[in-house]
Order: C-alpha cells, then structure tokens, then sequence
C-alpha cells in the first residue's frame, strides 16, 4: 500500500478522474463530465493526471497543449493547466506541486518553453496556489457576452 503518487488517467481510472472533476465543478453532471475525460483521452493533444495515495485518488490535473494565443505567454505552443484540484485533507502535502513539477517536466519533454494557467479573479485561493508555485500574473481579463435575438 502507501504512497503511490503520480497516475496518468486512463479507462481504468476514469470513473475516480470524473469523480474528482465535479467536485471542482459542481455544476456539471457526471456524464458530462465523463464524456469530456473520454475524449481528453482520445485527444492526443490532451492528458488527464491523478494523484495516488493509500489506494485512494486524491487528485487530478488536465493538461492540453494550447496552439492558439493564450493571454500573457510569448512562444506557441505552450502547456496550460486546464484543471487541478487535491482533495481537501489532502492540501498542504505537496501534492499539487508534484503535479505542476510534472507538468514542467511533460512541458520539456514536448520542447515546450511556457506552462500557463488561469483562475476566476475572485477565486484567491487558486490565485495564491498559482504564485506559490512560481507563476506570474500577467494580466486580468473581464469577459462580455451579448446575446442576439434570433
């Protein structure tokens, strides 16, 4: 038993992965959440990791490969954190910060120069995680919308 750490997510696992993913985002449904990770796998652009303790997963990150501009990096493509959450008992241990030394690791494996991440501006402790890890703000982005009438 003990520590098992890093996992890459597969259909093995996909069912604690989805399990994990509503708990960041309540407001999705197990099957959307479910369809979404079936085709992170099939992507090849993207990666699913969890986090193994004690026969237990206890965490996820998703990872993509962004060609397209994201806000405040300089180089194409880059790696961009999508998700990461730890359950919370488990915060505090490290976890997260083996998952963003892998991502750095993922990164230059691929000749991939910028890992890049985002967070809601009123989310601060996401933004505080971000930092502590050594990202940097950037910039803010307030984001509008404006339906049409059909």
């Amino acid at each position: 038993m003990g520590n098992i750490g890093i996992v890459i997510a597969d259909e093995s696992n996909l069912k604690e992965w989805t399990d994990l993913a509503l708990m960041l985002f309540p407001e999705s449904s197990f099957e959307e959440e479910h369809d979404f990770h079936q085709k992170v796998l099939k992507s090849g652009k993207e990666l699913g990791i969890l986090y193994k303790k004690d026969d237990k997963y206890v965490g996820f990150m998703n990872l993509s490969i962004r060609h397209d501009y994201v806000n405040g990096t300089d180089t194409s493509p880059v790696v961009f954190i999508e998700a990461i959450y730890i359950l919370p008992e488990y915060r505090q241990q490290g976890i997260a910060g083996k998952f963003i030394s892998y991502a750095e690791g993922y990164a230059k494996q691929k000749g991939i120069t910028q890992l890049a991440s985002d967070c809601l501006t009123d989310n601060s402790l996401s933004e505080v995680f971000h930092k502590n890890c050594g990202f940097i703000e950037k910039e803010r982005v307030i984001c509008f919308v404006k339906d049409i009438d059909r």
